[in-house]
């Protein structure tokens, strides 16, 4: 797999999972995003709110270099460092769709506007050169960042689970969004 990469995007580079197998440094600065509550919070996710290890890091590379997976880190070329992750998880040759993901690991990052870029190389990947119809992704409807994101590139809001979310002893909706290539397209003037 190769770096992701566009003329229009210069500071951001995606790197494929499989080119980082053997770099243990990146794998600790991985892990410690990860373990960093203030960055995995609004995920909402049960196992993100637990303690992880290095084993967690290893069965992480193991899922993001499957057949059905792209997983990549986020390199920010002017400071020449890796920032955080994105995904196209559950890829899907019989329907021609994916789900999304992404996570600004390194909080010296948030705020830059840098997710949008990210969410416009991941995409032009997912359409152009996997030839994937449509992208779906998923937020707390309390990630506002996230939420205007999607929104500014054009997702939909399809769907909406109601108090799923347990987060800060409270519980919370569950957004979900879709995109199809031509909506992509049409709305990013690709």
């Amino acid at each position: 797999m190769e770096i992701i990469k566009d003329s229009l995007i210069k500071d951001i580079e995606l790197i494929p999972y499989s080119l980082k197998q053997d770099d243990s440094s990146l794998k600790k600065e991985y892990l410690s995003w990860l373990n960093d509550k203030e960055v995995t919070k609004l995920i909402a996710s049960q196992e993100l709110q637990k303690e992880k290890d290095l084993s967690f890091i290893d069965k992480s590379f193991a899922r993001f270099t499957s057949e059905n997976c792209k997983g990549f880190f986020i390199f920010y070329k002017p400071d020449q460092t890796f920032i955080g992750t994105a995904k196209l998880d559950k890829i899907s040759q019989y329907n021609f769709s994916a789900e999304d993901g992404i996570l600004i690991g390194n909080k010296k990052y948030w705020g830059m506007g840098l997710s949008k870029k990210v969410y416009k190389l991941l995409l032009l990947h997912a359409f152009n050169d996997l030839n994937l119809r449509k992208i779906i992704g998923g937020c707390n409807e309390n990630n506002l960042p996230m939420v205007k994101t999607f929104q500014s590139l054009g997702y939909q809001l399809e769907g909406r689970l109601r108090k799923v979310d347990f987060i800060d002893d409270n519980f919370s909706d569950h957004f979900y969004f879709g995109i199809f290539k031509e909506e992509f397209f049409k709305h990013n003037k690709c």
